[in-house]
């Protein structure tokens, strides 16, 4: 007797036809190789494939609701959501669903193919039934053709390589060859491929020169699985979440040219091809070579993904509309990722190079791909510069009795060269506190400079009541904040002190100043009345106060 809640024997090879009734069948090419999961991973398949069916049926009780208690067609269109499903058919040629996809891949019968056992064909061909009788048997009976994971679990996965991404805001844009299927692209022909550097060789014998599989006829179904559970299974890192730089061995490199067009203010990166990358599942990756331009994070710009292959070869161009002044401060990052077809990519390697000190007349160039480093606070020394003058009045230096206290004056001049957060201008200003007084009574602002990367404040501000001991115990803490509608963002700052780590007999952490604002305090203290003028860079490694 069958167990509660799982379809008989004889269920379960009707099931195919039931679920597919009335929805056409996926090409073979595009099913997928399910046979190597785990007992754990045909669970939450089985569990996510059930959730999303009861969605839909929910979904579908809605929409019948709606049908019957609204008369308007256009209101109904656009509260069922059939607008989407038209413009959906528009777009895509194919009408399968995601959902689709998976269970035929589970229906699908082994063949005989490269990465399947060679040695008893009868006994392979009984795993892989059993295997996938096994997932199957987790399929409720009543389950409908579902719709794509749902938008919110799309989002938390890595986003699919795209042939050309939209321009975001700041004019920031990226070129690449728009493509329908990465495998049916032509090779390029005119054009000398680039030569690997001379260390890299081929290590494994059953890899062609192109990175595909050769059929080994000793490759046995046990040694797949265990290959495939050594190594993490992509499978579980696909619905798990992305992998970590150390659960694939990064190795190879990656060669490339950077070009920067005075003209047009626009960098060209040049992605010619790597070499030598690691496997992601099985002897093989589908790589593609994913670009940032640091800081900014979302400036991602992606080329097409090259199919099993481990030498892939792209020459495509990705650019970015950027001022060259903007350059100085950025950190170019060139990524290597294994596309999966069900949930995150896996990371191969990276590069960053620094822009400020990058040789533009330089050819293309090797570079060693990097496991992934945590990031910190260090990898960005600053966002920009600030241009500022100081001056310390003393009590009664101004003659009659004036000023009654020591004063402190700060003129905020200007800010230069700062680096967003993201591709668009700042709404900024600066913000002054004198510590150990961190009150917010004692905080004083410039006003707010609008659209502007090198915004101009021009503004003044005095603080009185300090003696000449007091400002060998002082900090001057002035701090650039990206002012938000709800809430304002510190993006870096600058403190005026002498850098001796304690005030007043206590140790505290923002007596951090470097070098040069060192400097610039201690001129200060040995030259009262006059202006003491600076440029100095709004640190990003601040210690917290507290």
């Amino acid at each position: 007797m069958p167990q509660r809640g799982h379809p008989s024997q004889k269920g379960l090879w009707s099931l195919p036809g039931l679920l597919m009734a009335h929805e056409p069948q996926p090409e073979a090419d595009g099913l997928l190789d399910l046979s190597f999961l785990t007992e754990e991973e045909q669970e939450t398949i089985a569990k996510v494939l059930k959730r999303d069916a009861h969605l839909r049926q929910l979904e579908e009780g809605r929409v019948s609701k709606l049908r019957t208690s609204l008369a308007d067609p256009g209101q109904l269109k656009i509260l069922t959501g059939d607008w989407f499903q038209e413009a959906r058919f528009q777009r895509h040629h194919h009408t399968h669903l995601g959902s689709d996809l998976v269970r035929a891949s589970i229906r699908r019968k082994k063949g005989s193919r490269g990465d399947q056992a060679q040695g008893s064909d009868g006994e392979a061909e009984a795993a892989g039934k059993e295997t996938e009788e096994a997932l199957e048997l987790r399929l409720p009976m009543d389950e409908a053709p579902q719709e794509r994971f749902s938008e919110a679990e799309a989002s938390d996965h890595e986003e699919e390589p795209q042939a050309q991404e939209a321009p975001g805001p700041g004019g920031v844009q990226a070129f690449a060859a728009e493509e329908a299927d990465p495998e049916l692209e032509p090779p390029s022909r005119g054009e000398e491929e680039p030569q690997p550097p001379p260390a890299q060789t081929q290590e494994v014998s059953e890899i062609l020169e192109n990175g595909e599989e050769a059929p080994g006829p000793d490759l046995s179904l046990d040694r797949v699985l265990s290959s495939s559970s050594s190594t993490l299974s992509s499978s579980q890192m696909s619905l798990s979440g992305e992998a970590e730089a150390g659960a694939v061995q990064v190795r190879g490199s990656l060669y490339f040219a950077l070009r920067y067009e005075p003209g047009a203010a626009q960098l060209r990166v040049h992605v010619i091809q790597c070499q030598g990358l690691a496997a992601a599942r099985r002897r093989r990756s589908d790589p593609y070579v994913k670009s940032k331009l640091l800081p900014d994070k979302q400036s991602k710009r992606k080329t097409s993904v090259k199919k099993r292959n481990l030498n892939p070869v792209f020459n495509e161009t990705l650019w970015y509309s950027v001022p060259q002044a903007e350059l100085r401060g950025r950190v170019l990052s060139l990524s290597v990722w294994h596309r999966e077809n069900l949930g995150r990519n896996i990371f191969l390697g990276e590069v960053e190079v620094p822009l400020d000190t990058w040789d533009w007349d330089s050819e293309p160039t090797w570079l060693p791909l990097q496991p992934r480093v945590p990031p910190s606070p260090e990898d960005l020394p600053s966002r920009g510069l600030l241009s500022l003058s100081l001056k310390y009045v003393p009590a009664g230096s101004e003659g009659a009795g004036l000023p009654p206290s020591g004063e402190l004056h700060f003129w905020v001049k200007e800010a230069q060269d700062l680096v967003p957060l993201r591709p668009r201008s700042l709404d900024t200003y600066i913000q002054c506190l004198v510590l150990p007084d961190d009150s917010q009574a004692s905080r004083q602002r410039t006003r707010v400079v609008r659209r502007s990367l090198s915004p101009t404040f021009n503004h003044t501000m005095v603080y009185d009541g300090f003696g000449p001991a007091d400002l060998h115990q002082a900090c001057a803490e002035l701090s650039l904040w990206d002012h938000g509608p709800l809430a304002s963002r510190q993006l870096g700052g600058t403190r005026l002190s002498l850098g001796t780590g304690s005030s007043y007999g206590l140790q505290v952490p923002w007596m951090d100043s470097t070098p040069e604002e060192r400097q610039m305090w201690q001129t200060l203290l040995e030259r009262p009345c006059e202006w003491v003028h600076g440029l100095l860079p709004l640190r990003t490694n601040l210690a917290p106060r507290t």
